[in-house]
């Protein structure tokens, strides 16, 4: 006769067939994963920037900015023919400046690093008060578009000073000059030299 209750052998069969059952028909995706309990950090290219005087600034961009540099600002001269001055100066020999140019081009690049720096310093105290304005939770949209403003103010006026002395130096220099300048600073096989003379 066969035992009303189930062997210990048959209650194991019973409880494996059930969860074998109950997984099968349980969706993979609610099931978490081990990268979803443990992911894998994504590290930001910008988490350097973090503990920098300005954040968002790194320190040579900030070094920059108060001594005058131009910050790539002045390319758009620099790469079509119009010297600069701080390049100028430093191609003294080379390019065999007489003294009244060296005088000029001298005057020009003291005149125009003040201008910058200037600049450069109100550039970075604005920056620096929007930054702090997101850090501190106080941003406001619509001081978002006034800081941004007057950000943007700023830099038109950094640029021109920069853009406009690669003008004034090419009024300094002659035409051979010019071509030994962008010769110099490897400039020369992407330009037509019959162009490099803007000031005649």
């Amino acid at each position: 006769m066969k035992s009303k209750y189930a062997t210990p052998t048959t209650g194991l069969l019973s409880l494996i067939l059930g969860i074998a059952i109950g997984v099968s028909f349980f969706p993979t995706s609610a099931i978490p994963s081990r990268t979803a309990l443990n992911p894998t950090p994504t590290y930001s290219a910008y988490a350097s920037l973090l503990d920098t005087e300005i954040r968002g600034l790194d320190q040579a961009t900030i070094e920059g900015y108060l001594a005058g540099e131009g910050l790539s600002q002045d390319l758009p001269a620099e790469l079509n023919g119009y010297p600069g001055l701080r390049h100028t100066l430093d191609l003294t020999e080379e390019l065999e400046l007489t003294d009244e140019q060296l005088i000029q081009v001298q005057a020009l690049f003291d005149g125009m690093q003040v201008k910058a720096m200037s600049l450069g310093e109100q550039y970075l105290q604005a920056y620096s008060e929007l930054e702090l304005a997101f850090r501190e939770g106080s941003i406001t949209v619509e001081y978002l578009k006034s800081q941004l403003e007057t950000i943007a103010a700023i830099e038109v006026e950094l640029r021109f000073v920069h853009l406009s002395s690669h003008l004034a130096t090419v009024q300094i220099l002659t035409h051979d000059q010019i071509a030994q300048y962008n010769l110099l600073r490897g400039y020369a096989d992407g330009m037509n030299h019959e162009d490099m003379d803007h000031s005649k």
